[in-house]
């Protein structure tokens, strides 16, 4: 709310004084009408944004209910979860704290640790050395998902697809530009017979890949099946034809 208000003072210093006032109250319009048009969907999501702790069935049996995602199992659901409630009880009880247990683990699967950008409140310049020392103890809730389901004893299919479903929905259209500004590198003057689904396929390639440039090109040439599909014209949506 403080980073709004402070972005709303710049946005209302550039206004024309006459236009101020119509220009905030069509923002404010626009604003309610989103939110009032959404508002189930983001009450139910935004459960899981305060980890496990508070976290009851009944919001999760409402939140599967909202996003119907397809394949999850009510029952094995409803096991997952307690369990996973069970396995943070467990991790609290540690003398460590929970948010040393989480950088440990980020460090163990070769992530970064924890830093001042990575916490859930933005910094403000003028916030004080008491604001910034609160917020670099707070806890990202995906993390700690994301502990609580490695460290968990057993597998939980379905309480991982769920949780992975809700943390892919981006905050802002700013990941759906950058997939629309790959997607003009592929779809270009050169490359403009390729179909839908080789448009596709090369998206989820690049976003979801973690080789590199060489181990790339290696595992291309190690599988021959692929290599023939690179030369096939399936990769087209049209099929060549010899001209006469």
């Amino acid at each position: 709310m403080k980073s709004f208000s402070i972005n709303r003072q710049l946005i209302t210093s550039t206004m024309k004084p006459n236009k101020e006032s119509e220009e905030v109250a069509a923002a404010e319009e626009y604003t309610d009408k989103y939110f009032s048009q959404n508002v189930a969907f983001l009450e139910a999501i935004g459960h899981f944004g305060y980890g496990i702790e508070n976290l009851t069935w009944n919001q999760v049996k409402k939140c599967i209910e909202i996003t119907k995602i397809k394949g999850l199992n009510e029952d094995d659901l409803f096991n997952e979860f307690t369990e996973l409630r069970l396995t943070f009880e467990m991790i609290q009880k540690k003398e460590v704290p929970l948010l040393d247990q989480i950088q440990f683990f980020l460090s163990n699967e070769g992530q970064e640790e924890i830093h001042n950008s990575s916490t859930t409140s933005i910094h403000q310049s003028e916030a004080n050395e008491e604001d910034e020392e609160e917020q670099i103890k707070m806890i990202r809730s995906d993390r700690l998902w994301a502990m609580l389901l490695a460290a968990n004893a057993t597998p939980t299919p379905n309480i991982k697809k769920l949780i992975c479903f809700l943390y892919s929905i981006p905050a802002s259209n700013v990941y759906v530009e950058s997939i629309f500004s790959d997607m003009k590198h592929l779809l270009s003057d050169s490359r403009n017979r390729i179909s839908v689904d080789l448009v596709s396929a090369e998206l989820q390639i690049r976003r979801n890949s973690s080789l590199s440039c060489t181990d790339m090109h290696q595992y291309l040439l190690s599988h021959k099946e692929l290599l023939g599909a690179i030369r096939s014209n399936n990769k087209c949506a049209f099929k060549k034809q010899r001209v006469q």
